[in-house]
């Protein structure tokens, strides 16, 4: 009903009535006139047979004609069909065939002796004539008369129903036509206006409420269209203010990128500054800290001594603050550099603790360090900047820390394929720090208790650059703490595992070899446990002296080593000595003692047994090791000599470099490891040299006159061809982050930095060479970076640095300072002239291959010069800076020639 329109409601509504009336009216009609036909009819029926039975009665001594007479008038009346007279046996029919009686049929009973039976169609009376019942009339009467009565009648009452309906809807339709219309109109014009037409206006000239209902439609958007005008109006003026606010915010923006801009460029100037002043401030303190350790050298007063120790500290730590000032600016300026090379965690942890011991043991600080078995022991990766992590996280342990312990820990964490994620914790018993702090714990100068700071120093940079490096090396950084218990700062990395370079078991002596262990403290006693079982040994731990001398009086000792370590600040010197005097003297077994200060302990115990031995804590592995060896009278196996032949390995190898020490020297670092070497010093050297023989590695200087390394590679690359890949290693003294991308893309397949040593060497041939197995033997330590070295600390020559950087070989250490001695005298007035004519490119290019030849010969502070001057030229610093620089580089080329060549490397042999 809901979807029925108004002009069908109101036709229902007026039809409805109508025909209702008219069907009930119909209805009672029909009903009347058909009780009043059968009435009729039966009436009807009845006389004829009345008037025939009394004709019959009235006939005196009838014969047979006369019944039949009789029956053939009874044929003539209306609605008659047929009749039959019986008298007993004897029947008289007039008409056709009577129809037979229903099998169950309704008797109905008019009065005494007449009944009528209805047939098919038809309608059968019967009375009876005499009170016998022998004679009886029966007459059938046709129904059909009946029913067209009937059926007329019904036709009647249709007719005039439907005429009276239709003469009830014709008023209707006008009715709803007049409504519908207006409405219809209506419609359509609200319509027209939901459209936006506003301007459209209804007239139907229909009065009372359409009409009102139209003036309210006409009213309605004539205030629409007002309306909307005034709004048209209002988004054209917002419009146009928002034109005007946006060309002004877009002016604001201008200014803002611009000043950004600026902002960058001043905060990368403050950066260059802090770093650049923080150089030049560390080359007078590093003098001043050098004369005076000369100086406590000398014979002095005890006053002048104290004075030259202030000094000294003082010193050192304004050194400390600038270095970190220094570290933190080279971040923020973006210069920040991470070497690949082959490192060794565990080492690295007990570099730092055996570097910071002297802090913890004169606050009578347990060190510990704690590596789990599953750590993998190589991998390659920056072991500078993970020192440099490890040494901010556990030096604050140890300022912050009044009592107790500071414990490293290194576990793995995951492992897929040769990258491995390792976690290191630094965990400390100090007084612990609050939520709040925690949160700005990493902010770059943020401590946590002031106080503290204002009592220990430092510049609360530690921790932000320690972060920064962190996260540069692919980890996370973190801390968990609560007040009262302590701190755990932690640190995540991503390290590669070095699976070319073959393990070697430098610690195998004591396999199966049973040792005691005697350690209070539990972290340092897990540590030593685990360091001890790694080498194989049979290790009993107890926690005190008092469980050892029980172990003693219940069974013989059993074990071949005794270790010993004792609590800081220990008062049991006595009980120690009697302890020494049976197991060294009665038992005869060896003892190491592990404490705090040896020189103390020496002191105390002045009849210190033969087979005893006291180590300071921690106790690296060397060190121990070297002291069960000595203990037991065996000698560490002998590493071959670097100049002893190695057995033809049956690989060739091309070295391209243009400097001739740098070639010299990586030659003859590769030939003693087997390897036949094709020196080039140029890039058409190397595509010649190339073309006639094949070879299994290249390693690749980056720049060199007329045809640098990238144009070198690819070359090569287009002699290799479809057919074979031959792999392509950069040699470069300096190299920004930016720059390694673009050697990788030029077609070169791995990076190494100068200065390289035989380990680094050995270890590209194992990753790029398949099938290259070298002699199993321990590989000569890598050669120190200069960033390891404080810049300006070191002398202008340090010949132990040029002797190990040579892996040790004296005449090639000297042959190389030589030869660089000799370039100087050419190199020195040539970037002279290049930078009198701002030649920046043949400045770079003579720079650069300076530097590369001071990475090998032990001169660092000119190796330093050298570096920052490149560094600048490759960032496109200014004249000024590059000027300074220039100078800077100059004078040490002045003050090395100006030292005697004999007296450098007189000390090489010392």
């Amino acid at each position: 009903m809901s979807n029925i329109n108004l002009r069908t409601r109101i036709l229902l509504m007026t039809a409805i009535p109508a025909i209702v009336a008219a069907l009930v009216l119909g209805g009672y009609v029909l009903s009347s006139r058909v009780n009043e036909i059968r009435g009729n009819t039966q009436n009807l029926h009845r006389l004829i047979v009345d008037n025939y039975v009394a004709r019959i009665r009235a006939m005196q001594s009838p014969t047979l004609d006369d019944y039949q007479h009789l029956m053939r008038a009874v044929l003539e009346e209306q609605d008659v069909r047929a009749a039959t007279l019986r008298e007993g046996s004897r029947a008289i029919h007039a008409g056709p065939r009577m129809h037979p009686l229903n099998e169950e049929f309704t008797l109905t009973q008019l009065a005494p002796g007449t009944d009528v039976i209805p047939t098919d169609g038809s309608w059968r009376w019967r009375q009876t004539l005499d009170d016998s019942n022998t004679q009886v009339l029966e007459v059938e009467f046709s129904s059909s008369r009946q029913r067209i009565e009937i059926l007329e009648t019904m036709l009647t009452l249709l007719l005039t129903t439907a005429t009276i309906i239709g003469l009830a809807l014709i008023p209707a339709l006008r009715f709803s036509r007049r409504m519908t219309a207006p409405v219809q109109r209506f419609t359509e014009t609200l319509e027209q206006i939901r459209d936006g037409e506003l301007g459209v206006r209804v007239h139907t000239g229909a009065g009372g409420e359409l009409g009102r209902l139209e003036h309210t439609i006409n009213n309605m958007a004539a205030a629409l269209q007002e309306a909307q005008t005034e709004l048209q109006q209002n988004v054209d003026q917002a419009t146009e203010d928002l034109r005007e606010t946006l060309e002004t915010i877009e002016i604001q923006n201008i200014e803002l990128d611009m000043a950004r801009k600026q902002a960058l460029k001043a905060s990368q100037i403050k950066s260059e500054f802090l770093a650049n002043m923080s150089h030049e401030i560390r080359t007078p303190l590093n003098g001043i800290i050098g004369f005076t350790r000369l100086l406590l050298r000398s014979e002095l007063s005890p006053r002048q001594r104290e004075y030259l120790s202030t000094i000294r500290k003082s010193s050192e730590a304004l050194l400390a603050i600038i270095n970190d000032i220094l570290d933190f600016s080279k971040i923020e300026a973006g210069k920040l550099s991470l070497d690949r090379v082959p490192l060794h965690l565990h080492d690295l942890i007990e570099e730092v603790q055996t570097m910071l011991a002297p802090l913890a043991q004169e606050k009578s600080l347990e060190q510990a360090a704690i590596i789990y078995s599953d750590v993998p022991l190589q991998l390659l990766g920056d072991p500078l900047r993970i020192r440099q992590v490890l040494t901010n996280l556990i030096n604050n342990a140890i300022k912050f820390t009044a009592r107790g312990s500071v414990v490293v820990r290194a576990m793995l964490e995951e492992q897929r394929d040769h990258l491995a994620t390792l976690k290191v914790a630094v965990t400390d018993t100090g007084s612990g720090i609050s939520e709040d702090m925690q949160k700005e714990l990493f902010s770059a100068f943020t401590q946590v208790d002031q106080s503290a700071a204002r009592r220990i120093g430092g510049t609360g940079l530690g921790l932000a650059i320690s972060k920064r490096l962190v996260e540069e090396m692919g980890g996370e950084i973190g801390v968990e703490s609560t007040l009262g218990r302590g701190a755990t700062f932690w640190f995540t990395l991503r390290v590669e595992v070095d699976e070319q370079t073959p393990l070697t078991d430098s610690f195998r002596a004591f396999r199966g070899v049973p040792a005691v262990l005697v350690e209070p403290n539990e972290h340092a006693r897990l540590g030593l446990y685990h360091m001890l079982r790694a080498w194989g040994m049979d290790v009993t731990s107890v926690q005190a002296l008092d469980a050892l001398q029980a172990m003693l009086t219940e069974q013989p000792l059993e074990a071949e080593f005794v270790i010993i370590g004792m609590p800081p600040g220990h008062d049991q010197e006595d009980t120690l000595q009697n302890m020494l005097n049976q197991l060294c003297h009665q038992l005869g077994k060896p003892v190491i003692v592990l404490c705090n200060q040896t020189d103390r302990l020496n002191r105390l115990l002045p009849n210190t047994p033969t087979l005893c031995r006291i180590l300071g804590k921690p106790a690296t592995r060397l060190r121990l090791y070297d002291a069960l060896l000595e203990l037991s009278g065996q000698n560490r196996e002998p590493t071959p000599s670097p100049a002893s032949q190695a057995p033809d390995t049956g690989l060739h190898v091309m070295v391209v470099d243009d400097h001739p020490g740098n070639l010299r020297l990586a030659r003859v670092f590769l030939e003693e490891m087997g390897v036949r070497v094709t020196a080039c010093a140029s890039g058409a050297e190397a595509i010649t040299a190339f073309t006639e023989e094949q070879v299994d590695l290249v390693f690749m200087d980056i720049q060199m006159p007329d045809m640098d390394g990238m144009q070198t590679t690819q070359q090569l690359r287009a002699l290799d061809g479809d057919t074979r890949h031959t792999p392509i290693v950069a040699l470069t003294a300096h190299a920004l982050a930016s720059e390694r991308q673009q050697l990788m893309q030029a077609g070169m397949d791995d990076y190494l930095s100068k200065p390289v040593s035989e380990s680094h060497l050995h270890h590209m041939l194992q990753k790029w060479v398949p099938g290259y197995q070298p002699e199993q033997r321990d590989a000569p330590p890598a050669p120190t970076v200069p960033a390891a070295i404080p810049e300006d600390e070191a002398p202008t020559f340090d010949a132990t640095l040029a002797l190990q950087r040579a892996g040790g070989r004296t005449a090639l250490a000297a042959e190389m300072h030589n030869m660089l001695l000799a370039s100087l005298a050419q190199d020195g007035p040539r970037i002279r002239a290049l930078a009198a004519q701002q030649d920046k490119p043949a400045l770079l290019e003579a720079v650069h291959k300076l530097h590369g030849a001071t990475r090998y010969c032990g001169a660092v502070r000119l190796e330093q010069a050298t570096g920052s001057l490149e560094e600048q030229l490759k960032t496109g610093a200014t004249d000024a800076d590059i000027q300074a620089g220039t100078q800077r580089l100059l004078d040490e080329i002045e003050q090395l020639l100006a030292q005697p060549p004999d007296s450098m490397m007189a000390n090489a042999t010392t």
